[in-house]
This record gives structure tokens, C-alpha cells and sequence, in this order.
């Protein structure tokens, strides 16, 4: 509203009459609008951007390989930033380059993480960066394993040295063993070469050179966890690569271990039985490489518990035995009836699912015709089981040599991170805890979306915190259950 204001004006009579005056009212233009939200919109982009333009950090790598800028930075598979610079240094002795990670990858820019450059490389053995004919080089970077530096994480870290060829080992993980192997000649040791027991690989060779003082060769050799319990003080190790042979008068004779070792070379080791093994050795152990096997190291046959990378160090595997129960069922007509899975031998006895350990099987079943195939016999069942909760039974018998300890049972009180052990010769699954939901009874129900099927019924459930049995795995219509054992 305009204001007014009394002034004195003179009438037609002469008279002084009041007159009022118009001010125009003050108001902030429209026009004013559009530029302070282009501000507070421009200061919202900034600070978005200032909150996820992630972590700058360089790498010195001593060539380039045909990197360019905007080739991206990939671990596990996906990309996790890009190159943004890349510079000579001064001395002309190696390239500097500026990477740019995203801000849920952040946690790479950590003491410990090593970079180099993927490309096409082509070995006897296998072929590597084949992607990288087609599409752009791009920046490799593994972090260092959980626990490597303590309980505290590691320290961050923006300048990083690269490698100059990728690692033979990408991840150490805590509990592997290193050792060193003591040679008079190199033979057909290199860098990658597989480390076997049996045949199977445990490990690699991750270095080979000469000794400080040349007298021998030394190579670092890298164990994994779950094979640690195989390396003992009175272990044997020789060189398995290329090609041995024996002229006699009856012909020649090649020995060769496998194609691979011909090609990369190779390590044996076998170990003595366990009252000649020795104790447990520790990392930098020093063992001498024969040129070949002795003949009995090739007889020994040790019965020694291995682990898994998914337990803690020295935790052993179970060794479930496969079992069918088969039955005859119906009214007139019989049929041959059959239900297979894992049962474990304890000290307490045979332990696994109810349904596989116990003779009921319903009204229509021919009496006397239940019985349990493991381990090459054939047992009659009983109808109630020496012990059974929850699904899980024990039956009084026993059927193999190798028992799991009744103190390595407990019952937890929470979900927890697991591992499923049936097939001693498959790997295990990771039950993780999220993915486990408690229910009224010692159990826990999987998620729907692990996909474990009829197979891994009676699976062994082990801790991932202390490698102790907690659990069966209990597969019925589709559902699976943790069904908790009972400590002893």
C-alpha cells in the first residue's frame, strides 16, 4: 500500500486543506530469482562433485606399455578409476602416472596395494591381457589381504612404485607359508612354476636367484593356506620339470611329470608319515631341492589333515563319507526306494541327517528292508537312532579310520560366517552370517538365494572364526536349514 502524507493545500475559499502523497513501495524484483537459484544449484553441483571425485594418487611404473589417458583402473573385473596423466620423469628412468579412483574405491589407495600394467602377454603355459589386443591397456591394482598389517587397517597412501611384471601370487593371504629351496643349479626353475603334492598344486615359485654369496640357487616358494599342514621339517622336495631320461640296454626311457612341468617347470614335495614328519615349520624355512625323487619318497602315504583357505590356520577339514539308504515302498507292488547324502564318523558314532540314519520311512515300507550303504558296506539301520534332534542323528557304528573329534563340536549362539564341507575332493561354500536368519530351534534358515540343491545334504558346517563343527545341512523341499549340534 502506497503511503500517505498530510500536506497543506489551499482551498477555493482559502482555506488550508490537507493534500496527500504517493511514495512508491520498495519490492525485490522477480528477475532476481533466476540468478541465486543458478548459484545455490552451481553450489550443489560443486559440492557433489567435491563428494564423490574420490582419491588422486600416483603410480611410478617403469614403462608404459601404451597406457593413455582415460584407460581405466580395474580390479576384480570392473573399473574402479581411470588415468588421468602421464608424465616422464625428469631423469627419464620411469613414467609417473596420475590415476583418479572412485569414492567407493577408495579403500585401494591403502599401503600394501600393487599396480602394473595389463597386457597381451603370450607364455608357454598360458596367454594373458588377451582382452587387451581388441580393447585399451588398462591399470591392474590388488590391495594387500585382510590381517596383512595387524588388526589396524592399513595406512593410506597416495604414491605408489608399480610392478614391473604382474605378481605370481596376487594375494597372500594370512596364514600362507613361505619357504626358500636351496639348490646346486637352477634346472627348471622359474617364476610361476607350480609347487605339487600328489600331482596337485598347493602352491608356486615365486622367485628364483643367487644366493647373497653365489654359492647357490635360491628360490622363494609361496604355500597356500589350506596345504600348510603338508610342509613338515622332514619334508623332501625335488624338481619334477622336464624331461628325465635313462639310456640302458633294454631302450630309452623319457620321464615326465606333465606337460606343464615340461614347459614351466615344476616342484614335488612329499612328506614322510607323521611320526617321522617332524614338527610344523614356519616362514623363511630353508630345505634343500633334490635334482629327482628318492624311491621312497614316493611310497610315503601320511594321513595328514589339510585345511581350507576359508578357516584359520591349522583348523582341519572334516572327511564326509557319501551314504545311501535304500528301501523298498508300496502296497502290492514294491519299489526300490533311495535317499543319498553325507554322513561324518565321530567319536560319538555316525553322524548326519535323521532320514538318512534312521529306519522309518512310513507305513507302506517292507519290514527289514532299510538299509545304509558308506563306505563300501552295507548296514542294516535300526528304527531309532542312538540320538536324534532336529533332524540330526548319530547311529552306534563306525565305518571309517579317520574320526572328527567330539571337543571340536560346539553350538553358537548367533549366525555366524560358515563354510559347507561334503565333498572332501570339491571345494567348500561360503555360508555367510547375513544370509542366515535364526528360527524357535537351535537352526537357521538359508537364504533362497543360496544356491546349494539335493546334493549337500548332511553337509558339515564349520566356523570360519575357529574351524569347530556347529552345524548340518538339512536340504528338504527346496529348504535349506543349518540344523545347530549340540556341544558335547
Amino acid at each position: 500500500m502506497a503511503k500517505r502524507e498530510s500536506t497543506k493545500a489551499r482551498g477555493h475559499e482559502g482555506e488550508d486543506l490537507p493534500r496527500a502523497a504517493v511514495r512508491p513501495e520498495r519490492r525485490l524484483s522477480a528477475a532476481w530469482l533466476i540468478p541465486l537459484a543458478a548459484l545455490v544449484l552451481a553450489g550443489w553441483l560443486g559440492l557433489s562433485a567435491w563428494w564423490q571425485r574420490g582419491v588422486v594418487i600416483t603410480v611410478q611404473l617403469p614403462a608404459g606399455h601404451g597406457l593413455k589417458i582415460g584407460d581405466p583402473v580395474r580390479y576384480r573385473g570392473i573399473t574402479v578409476g581411470e588415468v588421468r596423466d602421464l608424465r616422464l620423469a625428469r631423469n627419464l628412468d620411469h613414467v609417473t602416472v596420475t590415476v583418479g579412483l572412485q569414492k567407493d574405491a577408495d579403500a585401494l589407495a591403502r599401503a600394501g596395494s600393487r599396480f602394473w600394467v595389463v597386457r597381451p602377454r603370450l607364455r608357454l603355459t598360458q596367454v594373458e591381457g588377451l582382452e587387451t589386443l581388441l580393447g585399451p591397456r588398462y591399470l591392474a591394482v590388488v590391495p594387500p589381504a585382510p590381517g596383512s598389517a595387524g588388526d589396524a587397517a592399513p595406512r593410506r597412501q597416495r604414491d605408489f612404485v608399480g610392478l614391473t611384471e604382474p605378481p605370481v601370487v596376487q594375494r597372500i593371504e594370512p596364514g600362507d607359508l613361505e619357504i626358500v629351496l636351496e639348490a646346486p643349479r637352477r634346472g627348471s626353475l622359474s617364476p610361476g612354476a607350480a609347487v605339487t603334492y600328489r600331482q596337485l598344486h598347493i602352491g608356486h615359485v615365486l622367485s628364483v636367484g643367487l644366493a647373497s654369496d653365489g654359492g647357490a640357487i635360491e628360490a622363494r616358494v609361496h604355500v597356500r593356506k589350506a596345504f600348510r599342514q603338508l610342509i613338515r621339517q622332514n619334508s623332501r622336495f625335488w624338481d619334477s620339470g622336464g624331461v628325465r631320461t635313462d639310456l640302458s640296454l633294454t631302450g630309452l626311457t623319457l620321464e615326465l611329470d606333465s606337460l606343464e612341468a615340461l614347459l614351466a617347470g615344476s616342484v614335488a614335495v612329499a612328506t614322510p608319515p607323521p611320526d617321522e614328519a617332524g614338527g610344523h615349520v614356519l616362514t623363511g624355512h630353508r630345505f634343500s631341492l633334490a635334482e629327482k625323487a628318492d624311491d621312497e619318497w614316493l611310497e610315503w602315504a601320511p594321513q595328514i589333515a589339510v585345511g581350507s583357505s576359508l578357516l584359520p590356520p591349522g583348523a582341519m577339514l572334516p572327511q564326509p563319507l557319501r551314504a545311501t539308504i535304500r528301501w523298498k515302498q508300496g502296497l502290492l507292488f514294491k519299489k526300490r526306494r533311495s535317499l543319498g547324502g553325507w554322513v561324518l564318523q565321530t567319536t560319538n558314532g555316525l553322524l548326519g541327517p535323521t532320514d538318512l540314519l534312521s529306519a522309518q520311512r512310513g507305513s507302506n515300507t517292507e519290514p527289514g528292508s532299510v538299509s545304509l550303504e558308506v563306505a563300501g558296506r552295507d548296514i542294516a539301520l535300526p528304527d531309532t537312532p542312538a540320538w536324534s534332534s532336529n533332524g540330526v542323528a548319530t547311529l552306534d557304528v563306525t565305518v571309517g579310520e579317520t574320526m572328527w573329534p567330539a571337543s571340536r563340536i560346539r553350538m553358537p549362539s548367533e549366525p555366524e560366517d560358515c563354510i559347507a564341507v561334503a565333498d572332501p575332493a570339491g571345494p567348500p561354500f561360503p555360508l555367510a552370517a547375513a544370509r542366515l536368519t535364526p528360527t524357535d530351534g537351535p537352526a537357521w534358515i538359508a537364504d533362497p538365494a543360496i544356491s546349494l540343491d539335493e546334493s549337500w545334504h548332511g553337509a558339515c558346517v564349520l566356523s570360519r572364526r575357529d574351524g569347530l563343527l556347529v552345524g548340518v545341512l538339512i536340504i528338504e523341499d527346496e529348504l535349506v536349514r543349518v540344523s545347530l549340534l549340540k556341544a558335547p
